[in-house]
């Protein structure tokens, strides 16, 4: 069994997607495997909600411009 057989149709949670490392990681698997559902562990900051951080630190990096480029 190889990796993307794996994960084809499970539910995934990540942690630590905030990091530069969880943003690759995040962006690798939205690309590269056909998952069911995958949920995001992230903490709110003093100023900033979850929403926004998600929007703001996570999907606008520069990292997810092909994914968002498939999605537009």
């Amino acid at each position: 069994m190889n990796v993307r057989e794996f994960y084809k149709g499970k539910t995934i949670l990540l942690t630590g997607t905030s990091g530069f490392i969880g943003k690759v990681i995040l962006e690798k698997i939205m690309r590269e495997f056909d998952f069911k559902r995958i949920y995001v562990m992230l903490r709110p900051k003093k100023t900033v909600t979850v929403e926004e951080r998600l929007q703001k630190d996570i999907l606008s990096s520069e990292v997810y411009s092909f994914i968002n480029k498939q999605h537009a």
